[in-house]
């Protein structure tokens, strides 16, 4: 089992052995949660959010914004 440290600016030191072991470089993000037992669990992020629509294609628009609020009040 390997310690990680919190400094004085709450920042945590991940040893070498556990960043190697996941694979985790400068800049990684890591999900942070309490489990039920009290216990820090963290999970390397795989995606990031911006990574779901990077390659989503271009929305072209077919309806003027006009259009929408009109179409929108008429539902309302």
């Amino acid at each position: 089992m390997a310690t990680v440290t919190l400094t004085s600016k709450g920042q945590l030191t991940l040893p070498r052995q556990l960043r190697d072991a996941l694979g985790l470089a400068p800049g990684a993000r890591l999900q942070a949660s309490i489990d039920r037992h009290g216990r820090l669990v963290l999970v390397p992020s795989k995606n990031e959010p911006e990574d779901l629509f990077r390659h989503r294609p271009k929305v072209n628009r077919v309806m003027s914004t006009d259009d929408r609020d009109r179409a929108i009040a008429l539902t309302a």
